[in-house]
Order: C-alpha cells, then sequence, then structure tokens
C-alpha cells in the first residue's frame, strides 16, 4: 500500500469508512422520518463500504423490527386526541354565543335557581370612588358613565395588579319571587388580596349605599362568615326588589381576577364541605405522593423519583397556598414574604425544582445538546433569586414588586416552553412519551382555548381553565405513574447495567490473565529460548563471541518489547499514551511509526474505559506488525467530529488472512473483545499491500450509563 508523505493525511479505509458512515447516518434520517419505529438503540444493519442502499436498509430494518403495537396505539390516540382537542374547543368557542347577556347585566332569580357565574354579567370599572351622602339614583348615573360590561365568561378581568390594584364591579340581583332568598356571592382568593362589598339597596321606604362587610386573605378562619378561605360574602334578597351591588377588590400580586358565582346558601354550604375535602385530598396527595418518592428516590438511589419527590413536595405548598391554607400564618414584618406573594414564591420555586426533574426525564434524549446544562441552570438562578428577593425590606420590596411578577410570567412562559420542546425531541429521539402525554393533557386544551380566546377578545383569563382534563388528581395521578412507569423502566434498565458490568468485568479480568499467561510463555519460548542459545555458543570450546552477542542483544530488545505491555499509563490522555507508544516502538524497532491527531482533542474526550480499550487494541496491532507484517511504515491517525470518533492505524507489510487470524490468533481474538467491551466498532482491511484497520467510536455510544449500546468487531 502507498503512503503519502508524513505531514499529510494517509489515503486510506478510514477515508472510505467515513463515507460509508455518513451514508450510514444519511440511512438513520431517512429511516427516522419515513420510519415511526425506529429506534436508535437498535442494532444497525451493516452498511457497504462506498454504497448508500437507503431503501434496502429501511425494508430490512422494517421486517426486522416490526412496529410496537403499544407504540402505534399512543401515536394514534394522541393524533386522535389532539383532532379531537382542536375541533370540539374551535365549535365551542366559535359557536359560543355573545359573552354579553342579552337583557343587560344583573341576575334574575328564579324558584329553580341554586348556583350561576356573574362573571359576563357584572359591569366594571378600575377606578371609582363612592360620596358620601350621595343618592342612589345619582349614584346609578355615574356607574352607568365609568363602569364597561365585562366581557369574560371566566373570569372578572381588571388587568394587572401593577396598573389596576383596586378594582370595582357592579350588578343589579333581583328576587321577583315572594320570599326572601338566602344567597351566597363567593370567589376564590388567588389573585385578590381583598374585598369589601356594599348594598345599594332601593325601596318604598329606603335608598341607601351600606357597607357589608370587608375580607383580606389574612383574615382569621374564626372571623370569616363560612369556614373556608374562600372570599364569602351572605345576602339577603328582599322579595320583589332589585339589590344592587358594589364589589371593591384589591389585587397585589400577578394579574387582578377573580371568579365570581352567586349561589343559594343552602346550595354552598353542602358544597363546601365538598369542595374542603377535594382540596385536602389533593393536598395530602402531593404530600404522600411526594414523600414516598423521596424515600424511594433516596433508597434505590433514582435522581428521578428523588426530584419528582421535591416536585411533588412544592406542589403541596402551593396548593395550599392557592387555597388559602397558608394566609393565616404570622408572617414576618421585616420580611416581604405575606399572604399575598407566599403562592408566587412557590411558583418560582416550583418553575426551579421542575427543571431538575425534567432533565432526568429527558437526559438520554439532551446529553448531546451542550447548551442545554448552562441554560438549565439559568432558569433554575433567576427563578431562586427572585425567590430571594421576597427576604428584602417591604420598603425596598416595593419598587420591585413589579418587575418579580413580570419575571413570574415570563419565567413560567419559558419553562411551559421549555417542556413541550424537550418533551417532542425526547419522544423524536428516544421514544420517551410519557411527558409529551402529560403536557398535551395539562395545557392542551388550555393552549388552544385561551389561544382563540385571545383572537376573539384580545384578552386572556388566567384562572384556571375549567376543563375536565385538569382535574388536580387527575393530573396528580397521571404525572405519578407516568413517572413510577418510567422509573420502573430506568431502574431494570440499570440492574441489567450492573450485570453486564459485572460480566464486563470478568472477562476484563480473564483477558488480562490470558495476557499475562501470554508474556510469560513469549518469555519462556523466545527470550528463554534465545539466551539458551547465546549460553551455548559461549559453552563451545571454541566460543562464538560475536553471535552470542546478536543473541544477546535480540534477548533485550524482546525483553523491553514484552515490558511495554506491562507499562501502565492510566493518568495521561490518550494521545499522550500512544505518542510514547509509538516513540518507544521507533526506538528498538527498525519500522517507522508515524502518529497524527486530526481529532481536535475529542479522542481525550472519551470515557476512560474506551481510551484504555483503544491503547491497548494499538498496541497490540503495533506488536503483530513488528512481528508478522515486515513493514517499513505504519501510519496512526484520529479523527473526530461531532458524531464519532475514529482511529486509523495503516502498515505497508505483507497483509495476513483474516478468517484464519480470526479463528487461531490470540491476539485478533483479544482485539475484538476489547472492541466488544468498550463498545467499539472494529473493521479490519488486510491485502497484500498492506493492512488498515479501523475503529470507531460513536458519541450516544460513547456516553457512560447507557445499556444498550451497538457494538460489532468485523
Amino acid at each position: 500500500m502507498a503512503f503519502s508523505p508524513s505531514n499529510e493525511v494517509a489515503p486510506s479505509l478510514s477515508s472510505i469508512a467515513r463515507d460509508a458512515t455518513g451514508c450510514s447516518r444519511t440511512v438513520q434520517g431517512v429511516r427516522r422520518f419515513f420510519c415511526p419505529f425506529y429506534d436508535r438503540s437498535t442494532p444497525k444493519l451493516p452498511v457497504r463500504v462506498g454504497v448508500c442502499l437507503v431503501c434496502d436498509t429501511y425494508i430490512c430494518h422494517c421486517l426486522n423490527h416490526p412496529p410496537s403495537m403499544s407504540l402505534l396505539r399512543l401515536r394514534v390516540g394522541l393524533i386522535l386526541y389532539g383532532i379531537g382537542l382542536l375541533t370540539v374547543t374551535l365549535l365551542n368557542l366559535v359557536s359560543r354565543p355573545s359573552t354579553v347577556i342579552p337583557d343587560g347585566v344583573g341576575y334574575r332569580l328564579t324558584d329553580s335557581f341554586e348556583r350561576v357565574s356573574l362573571n359576563n354579567r357584572v359591569l366594571a370599572a378600575p377606578d371609582f370612588r363612592p360620596i358620601p351622602g350621595e343618592s342612589t339614583d345619582t349614584l346609578r348615573q355615574r356607574i352607568g358613565r365609568v363602569f364597561k360590561p365585562n366581557e369574560y365568561p371566566h373570569a372578572v378581568i381588571h388587568g394587572h395588579s401593577s396598573n389596576v390594584p383596586e378594582g370595582w364591579v357592579y350588578f343589579p340581583l333581583t328576587n321577583p319571587t315572594a320570599t326572601p332568598k338566602e344567597v351566597v356571592l363567593s370567589f376564590p382568593p388567588y389573585r385578590c388580596g381583598r374585598a369589601t362589598l356594599f348594598l345599594v339597596q332601593v325601596g318604598p321606604r329606603l335608598a341607601r349605599l351600606d357597607s357589608v362587610a370587608t375580607l383580606r386573605q389574612s383574615t382569621p378562619l374564626a372571623d370569616r362568615f363560612f369556614l373556608s378561605y374562600r372570599y364569602a360574602f351572605p345576602l339577603i334578597l328582599p322579595p320583589g326588589q332589585t339589590t344592587g351591588i358594589l364589589l371593591r377588590t384589591n389585587g397585589y400580586v400577578g394579574y387582578h381576577e377573580f371568579d365570581l358565582q352567586l349561589s343559594l346558601r343552602s346550595f354552598f354550604t353542602g358544597r363546601l364541605l365538598a369542595n374542603t375535602m377535594e382540596e385536602l385530598l389533593v393536598i395530602f396527595s402531593c404530600l404522600i405522593i411526594g414523600l414516598v418518592s423521596l424515600v424511594v428516590g433516596l433508597a434505590t438511589p433514582s435522581l428521578l423519583m428523588r426530584t419528582y419527590g421535591y416536585v411533588m413536595l412544592v406542589t403541596m405548598l402551593m396548593a395550599c397556598a392557592y387555597y388559602g391554607y397558608l394566609s393565616g400564618l404570622p408572617y414576618p414584618n421585616f420580611l416581604s414574604f405575606n399572604s399575598s406573594n407566599i403562592s408566587s414564591c412557590f411558583w418560582f420555586l416550583l418553575n426551579a425544582i421542575a427543571q431538575l426533574y425534567l432533565y432526568q426525564a429527558f437526559k438520554s434524549a439532551v446529553r448531546g445538546l451542550r447548551w442545554y446544562k448552562p441554560a438549565m441552570w439559568t432558569i433554575i438562578g433567576v427563578n431562586l433569586a427572585c425567590v430571594l428577593l421576597h427576604l428584602l425590606p417591604p420598603p425596598v420590596y416595593a419598587y420591585l414588586n413589579v418587575p418579580i411578577n413580570r419575571t413570574l410570567m415570563v419565567m413560567t412562559h419559558i419553562g411551559l416552553c421549555w417542556m413541550a420542546y424537550f418533551s417532542f425531541l425526547a419522544y423524536r429521539r428516544k421514544g420517551i412519551a410519557y411527558m409529551g402525554v402529560f403536557m398535551l393533557l395539562f395545557a392542551g386544551d388550555m393552549v388552544v382555548t385561551k389561544a382563540v380566546e385571545f383572537l376573539m377578545t384580545h384578552n386572556v383569563s388566567l384562572l384556571k381553565y375549567p376543563a375536565p382534563a385538569q382535574n388536580p388528581l387527575l393530573l396528580i395521578g397521571l404525572l405519578t405513574y407516568l413517572t413510577v412507569v418510567q422509573f420502573r423502566r430506568e431502574h431494570i434498565s440499570k440492574r441489567q447495567m450492573l450485570k453486564e458490568v459485572r460480566q464486563a468485568r470478568a472477562e476484563a479480568n480473564a483477558l488480562r490473565r490470558a495476557e499475562v499467561e501470554r508474556i510469560g510463555r513469549d518469555l519462556h519460548d523466545q527470550v528463554g529460548n534465545t539466551l539458551a542459545a547465546a549460553k551455548g555458543y559461549l559453552s563451545r570450546p571454541q566460543a562464538d563471541a560475536d553471535k552470542s552477542l546478536q543473541l544477546i542483544h535480540t534477548a533485550i530488545t524482546e525483553l523491553r518489547f514484552l515490558s511495554h505491555n506491562l507499562i501502565k499509563d492510566n493518568n495521561r490522555t490518550l494521545t499522550e499514551k500512544v505518542e510514547t507508544l509509538v516513540g518507544r516502538f521507533n526506538d528498538f524497532s527498525d519500522i517507522r511509526f508515524v502518529f497524527k491527531d486530526h481529532s481536535n482533542n475529542r479522542a481525550n474526550q472519551l470515557p476512560t474505559l474506551q481510551q484504555q480499550s483503544i491503547y491497548h487494541i494499538v498496541q497490540e496491532l503495533f506488536t503483530n506488525i513488528v512481528r508478522h507484517s515486515g513493514a517499513s511504515q505504519v501510519y496512526v491517525q484520529f479523527f473526530g467530529d461531532d458524531d464519532s470518533v475514529e482511529v486509523s492505524v495503516e502498515d505497508d507489510g505483507v497483509g495476513f488472512d483474516f478468517d484464519s487470524a480470526r479463528t487461531n490468533g490470540v491476539g485478533l481474538q483479544n482485539m475484538t473483545k476489547r472492541a466488544e467491551l468498550a463498545q467499539i466498532d472494529l473493521l479490519f482491511d488486510p491485502a497484500p499491500t498492506g493492512t488498515s484497520v479501523l475503529l470507531t467510536i460513536h458519541h450516544d455510544e460513547a456516553l457512560p450509563n447507557h445499556p444498550h449500546r451497538r457494538s460489532s468487531a468485523l
């Protein structure tokens, strides 16, 4: 085989193999695009050198790997879910009648009345002040000029609390029946820090504006009208009269909005216990699941279960804040933590902890993305920094309230987009579908609904959209089930990997013992016989000193040669060890060894096991070349890109019979075994003009903790 000058890359089988590798990657892309059941962890079919048989390879792949029925059902189900979700949501929103009722604002009670939403039946204003002593007629005239209809059926929206910290709502309630009606006006405490209710009463003998009560998030449970942290005002509507309701609310964090409901008192008290039990069930479910996940994660150990435990515990705290159970805590006055922003703190914390959980869920699909971890830690750092800002004194925090709340919205949207993108990426790369399924159920209908609502009204309600798929217990149970299924798979995979590691160690020890025995045989058969011959020449009556000296030099060279195989260089990089090895063989052999590294240091970034295996294989190749090839030059070259690292060893010797050496050659068998253990593709190309050997390591297989990797030794 002809060789190029030493300062150039020698033309070799490595260039042809790299072309074949490119074809193989093209085949992978075609498989991934056309074949929905392609999995990169499955073994590749052999690719003919220099030929890219895409169609044949694709057909063989589909024949050898039939589609999984469970995966097929999953894909069909997700497609049908998406089509149904989009269709039903669009029909519901497009065909929905006008959000403001035709009869105007307010509500007229009937005998069958139990509960109604008042969100799109009210007039709202961002700024209004009752005038003491003002007549009810004048008040109503001012309300008609200042107040505007609220067009959103899911919430009364005033705007962001930084722009509208105080909002007013007016609506009349008419009781046409002959009996008084006991009703309750209620809405959740989330996004509303204080509420004051006024009555505009007009009757034959009475016309005045009365203040009923003021409730705050921090109002103790004992001082409320009902044993609930919801804002709930009891009212008695006189028969045959209309009562005007004027409601003032204050928002301090995030959007200033609330879901206004009117219920019969009997219906409200009946539902109160059920709602409280549901809230407590959600809280204790998160607590129990979080603690169990932490215990399992610490005992296994599993970072997936551990981070999921943290997510559920923070979700439990966030649910407590959302339902108002943390409103009565004694918050210190010198810090900015209070009942209004404690939920925002837990939201920031959840955004940060969720990133750690998502990394454990996606890590097998994002390991090749170098920017993932820096971006992830940036998101975590921003969220945690916003949590720590709540430790500032209240006067200082007042200047940061608006930026922090804006940051909360931005980081939440970034987190959702991050989760959606990498859920899709994990499914495409590794077939990990459970996070995508959860994402669809969690945000699918909400995103479509809010998008259409924004296009129709140019505004959206940020309160939870009341969809059956968004039942908290359903989402918690689904995510827990999917996480446990993924944990079980990882646990089984880890056990299999540990079994393979133990087997690999046993095989490596066997190789080591075989190598020591071979060196012992070489010492006995070669060095021993050479020294015995030298002694024989010296023992003759007429000693042949020149012949004995030549044999002794041969024995010394053989000893040096054998001793090099026993030297350990585990603390140095692969390129340093190969350079030293080349220098040693140049010192004691007549063959010229040349080493070139064109991998841009990528070879030194391989796992230690693979670096050691490459070194020992190259060392064994050098030994065989010196003993059997009759070569005059040997080129060792490293190549590397973002997908793989290749090592090429070429000589201009006489070649060898590969089939015979594979059957009877101990050295070739040892190299093949080392390549298999280290997940290295090993390719021999012997020819009468020289031998080329190519070692290929793919980056997806070079990563540690991968239980299923492809290996081949040709």
